[in-house]
């Protein structure tokens, strides 16, 4: 199989290296340089936009925002749309981004006849890492079983839960639960470590009951530990949860959970924490009680 691959961030670059373990052969793209050298010397293909729509019939997308996205596929300067994409039946969108840019995008590569598979991953840069990934699709039933296909060494699953525009739905449905979570679990260790609780003792004691869940799997060691590299930054999710906010306000919609983290967010960032994993939110919560 033949892929293209566009936009080697945290979370692109070990896709590419998992498609590569299954002997896919991965063309790449992306405007850093040292990025595409980094997964050349694994064996993928560095090309231009060009190049790529001639070489291959689905191209995956992973990319921060719906601008960027737009501006690579079909409104920037050197956008694939600008070449000769006869070639390729697909893009498939990892990125996350908001229902109705995705359904936008869909319109515009509807024109070339090319289909377009909004498809967010959940899952951070840890299970980026490991290819297992949870995909959620939004597309017709016809292509799930080739978007499967295409996914499969970088996904533990690939539901479809709609047409286009679902898996961007789902995708801030998601977002909602992982980060109010985190909020959450950076509220009750402030409240042990106030106590002077051991909080790896307190991990073990509370994760097989209610409390317990994969966000809690994932953060609670990083707050332990005060290890804040991210697995998935405040920057991008301070972003996920503006098009949550954003979508909800198209339908009217009032979400006051996640207005509140969103704010939480917001100030974290605006405090020059944006590169720090979602987890350091603790740091607010610290902050706000003089810890």
């Amino acid at each position: 199989m033949k892929v293209g691959f566009i936009g080697l961030g945290i979370m692109g670059k070990p896709m590419v290296k998992n498609l590569l373990k299954s002997n896919v052969t991965v063309f790449v793209n992306d405007v850093n340089k040292e990025a595409e050298q980094e997964v050349a010397k694994l064996g993928a293909k560095p090309v231009s936009l060009a190049s790529m729509a001639s070489e291959v019939e689905h191209i995956i997308t992973s990319l921060p925002n719906g601008a960027i996205v737009k501006a690579v596929l079909y409104s920037g300067e050197s956008a694939l749309l600008n070449y000769d994409v006869t070639h390729v039946q697909s893009i498939i969108d990892t990125s996350s981004l908001t229902p109705n840019e995705s359904l936008e995008i869909s319109k515009v590569l509807e024109h070339k006849q090319i289909k377009y598979i909004d498809a967010p991953v959940s899952g951070g840069e840890p299970l980026a890492i490991s290819g297992e990934l949870s995909v959620m699709i939004g597309c017709d039933p016809d292509d799930v079983a080739t978007t499967q296909q295409v996914l499969a060494p970088i996904a533990a699953s690939v539901i479809r839960v709609g047409d286009v525009g679902s898996g961007s739905v789902v995708k801030l449905a998601n977002q909602i639960i992982v980060n109010t979570n985190i909020a959450a679990l950076s509220e009750a260790v402030v409240l042990a470590k106030r106590f002077d609780i051991d909080l790896e003792r307190m991990h073990e004691a509370i994760k097989g009951g209610l409390a317990g869940s994969s966000v809690m799997e994932a953060k609670f060691p990083k707050m332990i530990a005060e290890d804040y590299q991210p697995g998935g930054t405040l920057n991008i999710n301070l972003k996920d949860m503006k098009n949550v906010t954003s979508t909800a306000d198209t339908v009217g919609l009032t979400l006051p959970l996640t207005n509140q983290v969103k704010e939480i967010y917001k100030s974290e960032v605006a405090h020059g924490n944006g590169l720090n994993d979602h987890s350091g939110i603790i740091k607010y919560f610290e902050k706000i009680n003089h810890m």
